[in-house]
């Protein structure tokens, strides 16, 4: 799949955000360190997913497996999933499974879709986020 976009989204994230700039933490330090932890949960659960697609490899060796924040002003992102110029096409087609004359040729890999796009895997990465925000709290704090 084309690699989608994680950015820091939790219930009471402005409140611990604002609370970690009052005691002096570095924001975007733990905002990194966040979006870090999402990007690997989500990269260990497509690694698991691929891996039982294995006619050549070349798909699951175009999963990206280093995490980068991108920063656009005061908004940071990392991108999850597979590289498609890299041979990470077919991991659409087995997201979504294909067709042929209206008959479904390939089934969809319902475990590599929820890998990445599923409520379970999407409140994960918001426990996580919350996590590496309250232990960045507790650190500034004890300075």
């Amino acid at each position: 799949m084309a690699k989608k976009k994680i950015t820091i989204e939790f219930d009471g994230y402005s409140i611990l955000a604002r609370k970690l700039k009052e005691i002096g933490g570095n924001a975007q330090k733990t905002a990194e360190s966040a979006m870090k932890a999402s990007h690997n949960l989500v990269t260990k659960k497509l690694n698991s997913a691929i891996s039982f697609h294995k006619a050549t490899g070349e798909t699951e060796q175009s999963l990206d497996k280093t995490p980068a924040a991108i920063w656009t002003g005061d908004i940071g992102e990392t991108k999850v999933g597979f590289n498609i110029a890299d041979g990470g096409l077919p991991s659409i087609f087995l997201m979504y499974g294909t067709q042929v004359h209206g008959q479904p040729h390939i089934e969809p890999d319902r475990n590599l879709y929820d890998a990445i796009y599923s409520t379970k895997t999407r409140k994960e990465v918001q426990k996580i986020q919350r996590e590496v925000y309250e232990k960045s709290i507790e650190r500034a704090m004890k300075k």
